[in-house]
């Protein structure tokens, strides 16, 4: 997922050299993206990545030829996944699954440089996420004798989550036209999404949000 963001960062730069000046009234408009998202922390081990998705609406507000504000109101599902676990025993093959999905809106507020007051742009700013909705999904599926047998369990884990999400972005941005923008953004979260328990006897463990996305954005 790494690569994939580096080429569109560079895909985005060598747009920018023919660009011609983006506006510089300030606007308001729609988004979309697509986002790869996992965990960081020290307690994290065996995880993968799941697909996620952003809608929302955002701000544009120049300051100069080169610097802009655009605060965001996103509606976002993030989350990870284990590394699936399979387990073999004769003819008889085991496999476990096990996904969280964790559904906030958040509220990023970006600050932009134009580099030459062109199109292509730089960002970086602090978000801030608020947890709607938390589960968990485990799925055992036996495969034995050309069968398959499946069984899973879904778990609202709303309670074992923070209400609150904070990190940083950083992100790289083009102005295909005055309406219609790009982009590429990663997410670093800097706080625990999980909820100390027991009266703060059992203190979470170290899991930190953080994702890839891509999407497009329309200005009115």
């Amino acid at each position: 997922m790494k690569k994939i963001f580096f080429i569109a960062a560079a895909m985005l730069g060598v747009v920018s050299l023919s660009a011609q000046e983006k506006t510089t009234s300030s606007q308001f408009g729609v988004k979309s993206t697509v986002n790869m998202s996992s965990f960081n922390g020290a307690d994290v081990k065996d995880n993968d990545y799941k697909v996620g998705f952003s809608a929302g609406v955002y701000g544009h507000f120049p300051l100069t030829d080169q610097f802009s504000v655009q605060p965001e109101v996103n509606f976002t599902r993030i989350g990870g996944k284990f590394k699936d676990d399979v387990t073999e025993v004769g003819n008889t093959t085991i496999k476990n699954k096990n996904k969280t999905t964790l559904d906030y809106i958040q509220v990023p507020v970006m600050f932009k440089y134009y580099p030459a007051a062109s199109r292509f742009n730089i960002e970086a700013g602090p978000q801030f996420g608020f947890n709607m909705y938390a589960s968990n999904k485990q799925e055992t599926s036996v495969y034995a004798n050309g069968t398959v047998n499946t069984v899973s369990e879904k778990t609202d884990i709303k309670d074992d989550i923070k209400n609150f999400d904070f990190g940083v972005n950083f992100g790289l941005g083009y102005n295909v036209t005055d309406n219609i923008n790009v982009g590429a953004r990663y997410y670093m979260g800097l706080t625990k999404i999980g909820e100390n328990t027991d009266n703060g006897t059992t203190i979470a463990n170290d899991v930190k949000n953080h994702s890839f996305s891509l999407g497009v954005g329309y200005s009115f």
